[in-house]
């Protein structure tokens, strides 16, 4: 929000009062001195409120972020407020004030005139990245200060800066106050200009009084005589603008993140104690570059020049603060839901209507957010993907997140590495309580948020939002974004029709001369005939974009014109499926182009024949980037299609020995393949990351019966391990193995497999999800249904043996599996402790006393009956015991003695 206001939105910002009014005070002051101020500065306010609808002062206490590890300045004694902030805190602040020894003390301040929208976005920004990183800041439009109190206070935080950065505007230069500090700080040499808009060349004197060029032609003129000043001084100003070389810092349109980090960076090396600063910043700009986009910009990209203008219109735009969407009443509601943009947030108003005939409402959404729908394939992420390309200036950094709603959640929390904060909670809120697991997780997702309600801009992505609910706990996925009308914006693509009672913008397909543009790739000229096999194509295809690229890479990579492929499509079977959702089945030419992509990877010669099968591995993988090696390996073990003569076998058998090695070296080979012909997207974050497209995966699954081609991907994920990158892919193994709520398991394991996923990648990932991300409800219920499986798995040991068995040649009858394998019977129980204690111990984090204490009873028994008494692991299950009586004790003595 702006802090400085603007008047022509009246009623957006509240009258200027005591506590806005001496925001930039800090906490140090004598209670009785910051009371007098505070009472001065209340009858000043009073006083000018009819004209005064903002507050033009701005200004911050030596902002400190713990999690950055800023230390304040020695002569200051202030205390950070990282945790405490509000989206205006800068406007509204606590009733604590300062005396004008803070003022005088402060690093920088910032002065600037106008209320061009985007001029206080940026000015915002420069100020709350100001104070990240450390430095006290003073933010002033004297313009729009009304009384001589106030102007008094500015002229003594001037006076108390270390630099004054002044931006200056076009309008700038006929503004009084924007002059003064020109020349009071370059007396002090200390000013430092940002031309905004606007380049140091532009700025000179005989240009601007003669009114020469476009720029001056309508804004230049003696402009002294705007306000009646001097043209002595004013000259004196404009032309000492000249002499700060060093100071050169010129914010356009496509800088201003560029603008914003060498600006602190400069003041960063000229203040005493912030070098650190600007190796900060140094890692944060070699972050951004390699992590910031998830894939590579389309270099093909072809029309949406409309969208894009309506998504940059939506986000920014300068127009009204309002704007009408057309939604319909939802059938079982029975009032109108109004979305009202307040100062602070959104709020959901709720009206009774007394007409019930009617079923139409308006949803009035402020700026902030931008919603895309359409079907698979139509290119959605595309142009979110062009859009945060061309904007990604205007925001400090693009998170792109996936919008599928078992993962959602966890990747919005995979955010805190690039906010810089931690989310995992502790579970005591004092000391005779314990904060439940929905609190917890709460709690964890409240800091991420908190994050991105700053002053600071960032850009929010959502790809392909499924369901408006979270898969785990069917909470709406509005509880985890930020409030509406911040600096923070919120795009979002999916296929439902609307969001969060928004009818989004609907994307159509491209244009005849798009589609075509698309199609021809490379060959810019086609004869008359091979033209209207294009446009047979494309009509078949359905102008769908992600069909036509795939055609324009056809012919871009083969030898072949359009009215062979076009033929060749014709003429291709398609397999049959074991089952096929409607946008599927709807698309039949585009399947018969999945097929003729499949057939040419499978007449390549060498490691290029791999992409297939890759291919049909990735379609019971995560959604998102998948390690190119991983699809490799699994494709390997992909049972054959067809069975061969002797030979091949062995040489399968053989092949697949060594599949481990060279299944990266081949896997990147093929993955480039899949590349060229459009059929997967590269990751720019990790390296040797392909992503396959959802259509393609989807009718890949369909392909071959679950039973053919997911026990591949499991082992293919069960040999890599447990490891960081993987853990998507672990989560979908974990929902074919073992299925959540209703869910029944797809495909079963061997024993011995099972015990290995579960020690070294279930334990591993369920410990992480619950300490780092503090998802303590997704983790234990992972435990819950491997417990389970465990469970099935050893009912299997213990079922009576075939009758042959008791005639075998072993001395004695075998009546269970279990006594023909006591080994792995006992591994299997020791591994269901193993399970049944962790889960004791993650329950006791969310003060279920009960639970934990019956889980970690079964499991002394059975280590107990396996082990013995003094087996290490029977000791430290007691010791466990032990704890959680005594914590539940005192928990239970402190809420009887509490009154």
């Amino acid at each position: 929000m702006d802090s400085r206001g603007d008047s022509s939105r009246l009623g957006q910002y509240p009258t200027m009062s005591s506590s806005s009014s001496t925001a930039f005070f800090s906490a140090n002051q004598s209670p009785s001195r910051s009371h007098k101020i505070h009472q001065e500065l209340s009858e000043s306010t009073r006083s000018d409120a009819h004209c005064d609808s903002f507050d033009p002062l701005t200004s911050s206490s030596g902002f400190q972020d713990p999690e950055l590890e800023l230390q304040p300045p020695q002569s200051q004694n202030l205390e950070p407020h990282h945790n405490a902030y509000t989206p205006s805190r800068y406007t509204q602040t606590s009733s604590a004030s300062v005396s004008y020894n803070r003022v005088r003390c402060g690093d920088v301040f910032l002065g600037l005139h106008g209320q061009k929208p985007s001029l206080l976005r940026f000015a915002d920004w420069l100020r709350a990245e100001l104070e990240l990183q450390g430095m006290s800041c003073f933010m002033s439009d004297r313009a729009k200060c009304r009384s001589s109190r106030k102007q008094r206070i500015v002229e003594k935080a001037m006076d108390g800066a270390s630099f004054g950065v002044i931006i200056l505007t076009r309008k700038s230069f006929k503004n009084p106050y924007t002059i003064e500090e020109l020349r009071f700080f370059a007396n002090k040499k200390n000013l430092v200009p940002l031309f905004f808009d606007l380049s140091r060349e532009d700025c000179l004197v005989r240009d601007i009084v003669e009114k020469r060029g476009d720029l001056w032609e309508k804004h230049g003129g003696e402009l002294w005589e705007c306000y009646g000043g001097i043209e002595k001084e004013w000259k004196e100003a404009v032309n000492g603008l000249s002499r700060f070389d060093d100071w050169k810092i010129e914010a356009h349109e496509g800088n201003w993140r560029d603008c914003v980090f060498r600006t602190v960076e400069l003041l960063a090396t000229r203040l005493v104690g912030r070098r650190s600063v600007v190796e900060r910043l140094a890692k944060w700009r070699d972050k951004a570059a390699k992590e910031e986009f998830p894939y590579p910009r389309n270099e093909g990209f072809v029309g949406r020049k409309k969208e894009l203008s309506e998504l940059e219109f939506v986000l920014f735009g300068d127009g009204e603060d309002y704007f009408e969407l057309k939604a319909t009443r939802p059938a079982k509601r029975k009032n109108k839901v109004v979305w009202k943009e307040s100062e602070k947030e959104i709020e959901l108003v709720k009206k009774t209507r007394r007409k019930k005939k009617k079923r139409s409402m308006k949803i009035i959404c402020g700026k902030g957010v931008a919603c895309v729908s359409g079907e698979a394939g139509i290119g959605k992420t595309e142009l979110l993907l062009e859009f945060a390309y061309r904007h990604h200036q205007r925001y400090k950094m693009v998170l792109w997140i996936g919008g599928e709603s078992r993962y959602i959640r966890q990747n919005y929390l995979n955010l805190y590495r690039y906010l810089d904060v931690d989310v995992g909670v502790e579970n005591f809120s004092d000391k005779t309580r314990f904060k439940s697991f929905e609190e917890q997780e709460d709690t964890a997702v409240s800091r991420i948020r908190r994050e991105l309600m700053r002053d600071i801009p960032f850009l929010l992505v959502i790809d392909n939002l499924e369901s408006e609910k979270d898969w785990w706990d069917s909470k709406l996925v509005m509880d985890l974004l930020p409030r509406f009308g911040g600096e923070t914006h919120i795009l979002i693509s999916t296929r439902l029709s609307r969001v969060m009672y928004m009818e989004p913008l609907r994307l159509p397909y491209l244009s005849a001369a798009e589609a075509m543009a698309l199609m021809q790739g490379n060959v810019k000229e086609y004869p008359v005939q091979e033209m209207d096999a294009l446009r047979v194509i494309e009509e078949k295809l359905g102008r769908l974009t992600l069909g036509l690229g795939i055609v324009g890479a056809i012919l871009s990579e083969l030898p072949i014109n359009p009215t062979r492929l076009l033929d060749t499509i014709n003429r291709m079977p398609l397999r049959e499926m074991s089952s096929c959702s409607s946008a599927l089945r709807r698309r039949v030419f585009l399947l018969q182009l999945f097929e003729v992509c499949f057939s040419i990877f499978d007449h390549a010669d060498g490691p290029r024949g791999l992409a297939t099968r890759m291919v049909v591995a990735s379609g019971w993988l995560a959604p998102g980037p998948v390690p190119a090696s991983l699809l490799a390996l699994a494709a390997y073990k992909l049972p054959e299609k067809h069975r061969g003569c002797l030979w091949r076998r062995l040489r399968r058998a053989i092949s697949c020995g060594f599949a481990s090695s060279n299944s990266k070296r081949s896997g990147a080979e093929a993955a480039s393949m899949l590349l060229r012909f459009n059929i997967a997207r590269a990751s720019n974050v990790k390296l040797g990351f392909v992503q396959i497209h959802e259509l393609v995966r989807l009718y890949a699954r369909n392909r071959l019966m679950v039973n053919e081609t997911a026990p591949a991907m499991v082992r293919a994920v069960i040999n890599k391990g447990w490891s960081v990158e993987t853990a998507d892919q672990i989560w979908a193994v974990c929902f074919l193995l073992f299925g959540f709520s209703n869910e029944a398991p797809s495909i079963q394991l061997k024993i011995t497999e099972l015990l290995f996923l579960v020690k070294q990648v279930i334990l591993p990932l369920a410990i992480r999800t619950f300490v780092t991300f503090s998802r303590r409800g997704a983790a234990v219920e992972l435990l819950r249904v491997c417990t389970n499986a465990l469970e099935a798995a050893d009912q299997t040991l213990v079922k009576p043996v075939e009758k042959w068995l008791d005639k075998s040649l072993c001395w004695r009858s075998v009546q269970t599996s279990a006594q023909l394998n006591p080994v792995l019977w006992e591994e299997l129980a020791l591994a269901r402790a193993t399970v049944l204690e962790t889960r004791a111990k993650l329950s006791l984090r969310g003060g279920q006393f009960g639970v934990a204490d019956d889980l970690i009873r079964k499991a002394i028994f059975i280590r107990t009956s396996i082990s013995g008494e003094d087996h290490p692991g029977t000791v430290s299950a007691r010791e466990t015991l032990s704890k959680l009586t005594r914590l539940s004790s005192n928990v239970h003595q402190s809420h009887n003695t509490s009154p």
